[in-house]
């Protein structure tokens, strides 16, 4: 059950920073203020540079204050899922009152019982989710409280990261004068806010398609079965782009952002943009159809490359198949493109909430609707991670219980994907006219996808 107040999110990307505050009303959540600005200080998703993060957040959260009307002073951030570990847990008290009634302390308990003491400081517990608590035996428990009981038992799931990126992460928020409510894991978030009850049951996959990387994240029996961060997003996009044409990077993101599309079937050879080149005192005439072809390989070798992992952990036939969110699933084309390389169905999220009815912000969406959604056991079980020092560790192994590790991959990836072809060679549009349905000319296809968004 949802809990009322307010609840502020904060999304850091590669490409931009998202703050969205939202009041939460009988269970309905209203969004009061977003903003959205130019990120700096990240890179792939890392923080690399705390002064610089810490000020384009400064300036985030600032924006989103005047439209709601309200002073920020406390956000639940968002944590990526670089180098995350899922691994089982289980705790065990006896029920120490008199009247052997289960309080929240009692909750608080068993859930730091279920936490290690053992000394790993390189990774730290960041959230345990109770899956059931089982009462003098009685199991599939969800909230014990008030219940009467001899021994109260709780098996979970520990999710635990890198202690370097958390560092960093809570020291540019903080150094931004902000608190930090709860870090939430993004993959988490995302899965619970984007997929509806029978996916999250049957399972499905959802694919953030943002600009410095593409985050995979699979749900199948509730809970997370796979994560995975592929250091590609849109800006390499833009990249190929500019290495390809020989043009600047502001030229190429505008021929991405208002020409760009991901199917080749649907891009024209007749119609070209004129794009000034490096070198040159003349523009080029550049063809949708090569510019379609620059953008489509690159998200083929991304897209292929998630299809490998997910054959691999027997997670491409999921009944729920393929959700797409983030800026840069936005791109005509690419839905389309991704049924052609997964195989299977494959639709485009688009959030409900008015005035931010765009996939970009499915994040940021998602990291609120996560924590208003917290029942009050998940909220007692987050403020026992989050009060206990010696939780900044790796939790050990419980019994025969096998360890869950999600596999990650951070390798860096410098060289323009491209057709097999020689496109600097290739200065000249190519013609193929061929019979199509009249479409608009290029001038008057200028997308506004981003112009809308804060109505």
């Amino acid at each position: 059950m949802a809990r009322n107040g307010f609840f502020t999110g904060l999304d850091i990307g590669t490409s931009s920073i998202k703050v969205l505050v939202a009041e939460f009303v009988s269970g309905e959540m209203n969004v009061i203020g977003v903003s959205n600005v130019p990120s700096t200080g990240v890179k792939d998703g890392i923080i690399v540079d705390i002064e610089a993060a810490a000020e384009a957040i400064k300036s985030a959260v600032k924006q989103a204050e005047e439209k709601a009307g309200i002073t920020i002073d406390k956000v639940n951030v968002g944590l990526p899922a670089n180098l995350l570990q899922i691994e089982p847990t289980q705790g065990m008290i006896p029920v120490p009152s008199e009247s052997k009634e289960i309080k929240d302390e009692d909750v608080d308990s068993v859930v730091k019982s279920a936490l290690t003491k053992s000394i790993t400081p390189e990774r730290e517990v960041i959230s345990l989710v109770p899956e059931e608590f089982i009462v003098d035996g009685f199991q599939g428990i969800r909230d014990p409280r008030g219940m009467m009981g001899i021994r109260l038992e709780m098996r979970g799931l520990i999710y635990t990261g890198p202690s370097t990126i958390l560092h960093n992460l809570r020291k540019t928020v903080e150094r931004a004068g902000i608190v930090v409510e709860n870090i939430v894991i993004s993959p988490l978030a995302m899965t619970k806010s984007v997929l509806n009850e029978g996916e999250r049951e049957f399972g499905a996959t959802v694919i953030d398609m943002g600009g410095g990387q593409t985050t995979v994240a699979s749900m199948r029996a509730q809970e997370l079965q796979y994560t995975n961060i592929y250091p590609e997003g849109g800006e390499y996009i833009t990249k190929d782009i500019s290495k390809v044409l020989k043009t600047s990077m502001q030229i190429a993101e505008a021929l991405k952002f208002n020409f760009g599309r991901a199917d080749l079937e649907e891009a024209s050879r007749s119609e070209t943009v004129k794009v000034d080149v490096v070198g040159s005192d003349q523009p080029i005439d550049v063809s949708e159809y090569y510019l379609a072809e620059i953008i489509s390989a690159r998200i083929k070798h991304i897209l292929e490359r998630v299809k490998q992992d997910l054959e691999r952990g027997r997670l491409l036939d999921l009944p729920g198949g393929i959700i797409l969110i983030g800026g840069g699933a936005i791109m005509p084309g690419v839905v389309e493109l991704a049924q052609e390389i997964f195989g299977t169905k494959v639709k485009l999220y688009v959030p409900n909430q008015v005035g931010i009815r765009n996939p970009m912000f499915a994040n940021v969406i998602s990291i609120v609707e996560y924590v208003g959604m917290m029942s009050e056991v998940d909220v007692i079980s987050q403020r026992a991670v989050s009060g206990e020092e010696l939780l900044r560790r790796k939790p050990v192994e419980f019994g025969m219980v096998k360890e869950r590790v999600v596999p990650m991959f951070n390798e860096k990836v410098e060289q323009p994907v491209v057709p097999a072809q020689n496109f600097q060679e290739q200065n000249q549009p190519v013609y193929n006219p061929e019979p199509k349905e009249q479409k608009p000319k290029l001038g008057e296809r200028v997308r506004g996808i981003l112009g809308s968004m804060f109505d």
